[in-house]
């Protein structure tokens, strides 16, 4: 399994940084009574903020018939919200309370959003709810207040320098990784901007690869990689861009096809779930990429990203 899974935290104890935060959860979740039913993590991407709601449900003492996982960049509508409200009023399964996480908490709709904040300043005693967001500023500002009067509210901060460094050490040393090269540790901490889950990302992209040069290029390739298919797939959204300049940012493509036509079919499903977006030309440039391109590899992926272009 990828190393962001087999070395997710599974304690308070050992997640690495935000010292003022694990505290302050350590206090709130330890009281005997008067313990929140509501909690808030913002912060950027792969800096914990799922990982601490799956902690707060352990130490709850949540079940597993009784924990409920929402992304509302899928669920996020109003219907889904009144479904999980009713829900609510039932008795937990097998345990004595019922604990509900959403991810990606910004993109629940305004109606979703107003009905929610009703509910929450009468939530039932068995209901536990924990939102996480990467952008809560998304959020129109008077609704953003008032969930966070309702939540106790933490932002997760990136790891420093000192903290990454350790951070990364101690993977190493866990994976059996005697006396990694210094500059590949100081590599991924570079370009992984402070956030663990995307140094464990990179990480797991050349831990089992003895060669630094290799390894370092690899990290390259990725961030680079990642940030066109994000360029390309904007310019494909807007519907402005020209042939001849999306054809130099694919030069900048590297890596497995396969895994690219998956990334671009990952972005625009985000944007067709968005309300505000034009549904009928985003589902029309998705159909480009539906082939896989396991047998025509970088053609075909090409191809596919020039008929996407031409989507009207």
């Amino acid at each position: 399994m990828p190393l962001q899974h087999t070395c997710r935290p599974k304690t308070l104890e050992e997640v690495a940084g935000n010292e003022s935060t694990l505290a302050s959860l350590q206090s709130v979740l330890s009281r005997e009574t008067d313990v929140p039913h509501v909690f808030m993590f913002t912060g950027l991407p792969g800096t914990g903020k799922t990982t601490l709601g799956l902690i707060i449900k352990d130490i709850l003492g949540c079940s597993k018939s009784d924990f409920y996982y929402h992304n509302t960049s899928k669920d996020k509508g109003i219907d889904v919200f009144r479904k999980i409200q009713d829900d609510c009023q039932f008795a937990p399964m097998s345990g004595k309370i019922k604990v509900y996480l959403f991810e990606e908490a910004h993109e629940i709709t305004g109606p979703a959003l107003d009905s929610m904040l009703q509910f929450l300043e009468f939530i039932p005693k068995h209901i536990y709810m924990i939102f996480c967001t990467s952008e809560p500023e998304k959020w129109p500002a008077k609704k953003a207040a008032a969930l966070a009067r309702r939540c106790h509210s933490y932002e997760l901060k990136p790891l420093n320098t000192i903290e990454m460094n350790a951070f990364l050490i101690s993977i190493l040393e866990k994976e059996g990784v005697e006396d990694p090269p210094d500059e590949l540790v100081q590599k991924i901490i570079s370009v992984a901007e402070g956030s663990p889950g995307i140094a464990l990302k990179l990480l797991d992209l050349v831990i089992d690869i003895g060669d630094l040069e290799q390894s370092l290029e690899i990290i390259d390739s990725e961030v680079v990689t990642e940030a066109t298919i994000i360029d390309i797939a904007r310019v494909l959204n807007n519907g402005n861009g020209q042939w001849s300049s999306i054809a130099k940012m694919i030069k900048d493509l590297s890596g497995e096809p396969e895994r690219l036509r998956r990334a671009f079919l990952g972005y625009f499903e985000k944007v067709l779930l968005d309300p505000r977006s034009n549904h009928e030309r985003i589902a029309e440039m998705m159909m480009m990429f539906m082939e896989p391109v396991f047998n025509t590899g970088k053609p075909g992926l090409t191809l596919a990203i020039y008929l996407a272009s031409k989507v009207s």
